[in-house]
């Protein structure tokens, strides 16, 4: 009973922490200190769906200005827009430039409990430890799956055989689909919108009608050995990529080997161009940043990719698993019962039982 109520609640975490924006409950985590002491660098937290804001509030919010998600608190709402500020902030954030957060653009309230938020200390470093060595956690899960199906093989009366093709196309189709699930959450995404002006300025975020404009695009992805870096992008041509690996300066110096291991970043220098603007306005640009496993070359990936992400993943992954499939097929006879703790020699080498 308490095995099913754990599996359960790990349901419906994931379920909350890959939830789209639009569900009433989700779970995420902050990746830099300006709410720092109420909520750490990589400190998770809970997101509901109140429908409302109140002064007081932390809340999580869409921010255009600059291209991603926000978890700041509202210290006033006005009929205007909410103003916010990052609690480690001197300024509010609409002194510093930013305009007021609409309220179309929350997704939630942090969830809290006495006036303190909810943490889930660290969450941010375990999802990095997921996307860095998510081959151990396909192998992990598939190892979980193959004991409990051997678990139920025991169980099951005399005359209901399970045979072993059975437990490893299963295991095989897990570790394929989980596969594909960390690679499509491992991607990482920016965007900006820049202001077209009639006349010259060096304003930030700005361009100029009639001249095309060169940007520079830094982003930081978790370590991952063993890759293909796929990027692709909207309203901008990336022209260079280059990567320098350092380690991530908002890590807590305790964490020891996780700081050292798990959240060392991957920092790409991504250089775009953006094409010249025909008349003034908004100008969205966004850029796409794919790791994927490098089991195929580099210039098949990025054709697959090209095609659609989930085809390159899915590829990616199965010349990954299917040849481990066929080792185990042709080298263990794969019509052997699974009963008991009995050892049985493979008869593909001759073994009689």
């Amino acid at each position: 009973m308490l095995k099913k109520v754990g599996f359960a609640a790990l349901l419906l975490f994931v379920a909350a922490l890959v939830a789209p924006a639009a569900a009433p409950v989700q779970i995420s985590y902050v990746v830099s200190d300006s709410m720092s002491p109420t909520i750490a660098t990589n400190d998770g937290y809970v997101l509901l769906d109140t429908g409302s804001v109140e002064e007081g509030d932390i809340i999580t919010y869409y921010s255009e200005a600059r291209g991603m998600a926000v978890t700041h608190r509202a210290v006033a709402v006005t009929e205007d827009g909410i103003v916010t500020k990052g609690d480690a902030n001197p300024s509010t954030d609409q002194a510093s430039g930013y305009p007021l957060v609409q309220p179309s653009a929350v997704s939630g309230t942090v969830l809290t409990i006495d006036g303190d938020p909810l943490h889930i200390p660290q969450l941010g470093a375990g999802i990095a430890l997921l996307r860095s060595y998510w081959y151990l956690t396909v192998a992990l899960l598939a190892g979980v799956v193959l004991y409990n199906l051997a678990g139920s093989a025991r169980n099951r009366d005399r005359d209901s055989v399970l045979r072993s093709q059975e437990v490893i196309l299963t295991v095989t189709v897990v570790a394929a689909v989980v596969g594909v699930a960390l690679i499509s959450f491992a991607a990482t995404h920016q965007g900006s919108v820049y202001q077209v002006t009639a006349e010259d300025t060096t304003s930030p975020r700005t361009l100029t009608v009639g001249d095309p404009q060169t940007e520079s695009v830094v982003v930081r992805l978790a370590k991952t050995p063993m890759t293909h870096i796929v990027t692709d992008s909207s309203g901008m041509t990336v022209t260079e990529t280059t990567e320098v690996t350092e380690p991530d300066s908002g890590a807590d110096s305790s964490l020891g080997w996780l700081q050292q291991r798990v959240l060392e970043r991957e920092t790409h220098n991504v250089t775009a161009t953006i094409p010249a603007q025909e008349s003034t306005g908004l100008h969205r640009t966004s850029l796409g940043v794919y790791p994927y496993p490098a089991t195929l070359p580099r210039s098949v990936v990025t054709a697959l990719h090209n095609v659609h992400p989930l085809l390159a993943a899915l590829s990616t992954m199965l010349m990954l698993v299917v040849p481990l499939y066929g080792l185990y097929w042709l080298l263990v006879d794969t019509m052997v019962p699974l009963r008991g703790t009995r050892s049985r020699r493979p008869r593909r080498f001759g073994g009689d039982q």
